[in-house]
């Protein structure tokens, strides 16, 4: 029961109370300082307890307690750092930022997976694995330190809180971009709660299916290090992914989300074949990985993209928050309910959260627009209702 509350529950209050505390108190760069204090704090505890505290219930507790920390601090930083870059970054590059910075994730989880790999395969230790991957989480925290000190205050929530005068400050910081490029307006036609939706059924889509090769079926081919080079080559597919910041900017994207929904859902019907035809090759498996976790990452990019551009400054976070809050809650529901599934059952379950992924996708493309050289503040804007003639004749 404790390490269900701490891998469901931390991490829900950590997306949803930090958020919202970077919302209407703290600012995004003050808060993003507080979330990765709290997972390299986390990660020393994890340390020292597997180092100090002799096997037992106080081992347990303890790692449980650097666990948690380190998660509500993960998911807490994860819509703070959206908005922070959408609200930072010029809108020329906008769309490749909102790739290429949340890809160390999966940059940095690969890298953990190899090195826990190594350690496992040459020591054969669990608790060697923990070192090496909390180890490292400390060693990249320091270099995180110094890069988010530098950062400014994002100027849009400075001016949302009418705190013109840091404004000013952090926008001399900044500068001006010394390219002109046009920015067009755009008048949304979709309401708030519209837009929400949509993005809570691509954040489903994304959730669910994520880690259907990786965690779920590698379970019934693979076990012992076998499976943390499942986890690399998962983790491998998901950093080359990155490939899409080469050409985001050349499509419509509305286009670039439908194709990215319908390729994720088309890189399971190998993986059903693999799974009905009964095949047990480890290097097919591992390749059928390495595409299925490519091609979904392109649906992340989808989210990272629209999540922090589609909703207002003073509620950027939260939002982004609530929207992963509802996908969180549901994958921890689904995985008791899927817990007696067969393989196939599995990928039929990840195709068809992709096809609803799919179907917010076509709704976007039908009632969305394109969020390319658009303005931040015009596109997150409320949709304008015209007033009568006669109101306005009034």
């Amino acid at each position: 029961m404790a390490y269900i509350v701490v891998v469901a529950a931390t991490p829900l209050i950590g997306d949803l109370l930090l958020s919202w505390l970077s919302d209407r108190i703290l600012g995004r760069k003050r808060t993003y300082l507080i979330t990765m204090s709290l997972y390299g704090v986390g990660s020393l505890i994890i340390v020292l307890d597997l180092l100090l505290v002799p096997k037992g219930l106080a081992q347990m507790v303890t790692f449980l307690f650097g666990y948690g920390l380190s998660l509500f601090g993960v998911e807490g930083e994860n819509p703070i750092g959206l908005a922070l870059l959408a609200e930072l970054s010029p809108v020329k590059h906008r769309e490749k930022i909102l790739i290429l910075s949340p890809n160390f994730e999966n940059i940095g989880a690969a890298a953990a997976a190899a090195l826990a790999y190594a350690v496992y395969s040459y020591r054969n230790s669990y608790v060697l694995d923990a070192l090496a991957v909390a180890a490292m989480a400390i060693v990249g925290l320091a270099a995180a330190i110094v890069l988010r000190l530098l950062m400014p205050e994002s100027v849009r929530w400075l001016m949302a809180h009418g705190r013109t005068r840091e404004a000013e400050g952090e926008a001399e910081r900044v500068g001006r971009e010394l390219e002109q490029v046009q920015v067009v307006s755009e008048s949304p036609r979709m309401g708030l709660g519209g837009r929400f939706t949509v993005l809570t059924l691509w954040s489903l889509a994304n959730y669910l299916t994520w880690s259907l090769m990786a965690f779920v079926l590698a379970d019934y081919y693979f076990t012992g290090s076998a499976l943390y080079l499942v986890m690399f080559f998962a983790n491998l597919g998901a950093s080359a992914a990155a490939v899409a910041a080469l050409f985001v900017d050349m499509l419509d994207s509305r286009d670039f989300t439908v194709l990215s929904f319908a390729l994720a859902l088309l890189s399971f019907v190998p993986v059903l074949a693999y799974v009905l035809l009964g095949l047990k090759s480890a290097p097919l498996f591992y390749g059928l990985t390495f595409a299925n976790l490519f091609f979904i990452t392109f649906t992340w990019w989808v989210r990272t993209i629209h999540e922090p551009l589609l909703f207002p400054t003073h509620r950027r976070a939260f939002l982004i928050g609530s929207v992963r809050a509802i996908a969180m809650s549901a994958y921890t529901a689904s995985t008791y309910l899927t817990a007696s599934f067969p393989e196939w059952a599995f990928v039929v379950y990840g195709m068809a959260f992709q096809g609803l992924g799919l179907a917010g996708a076509v709704w976007w493309r039908l009632r969305g627009y394109d969020v390319r050289m658009r303005g931040l503040e015009s596109l997150s804007a409320s949709v304008r209702v015209p007033r009568p003639a006669t109101a306005r004749a009034q």
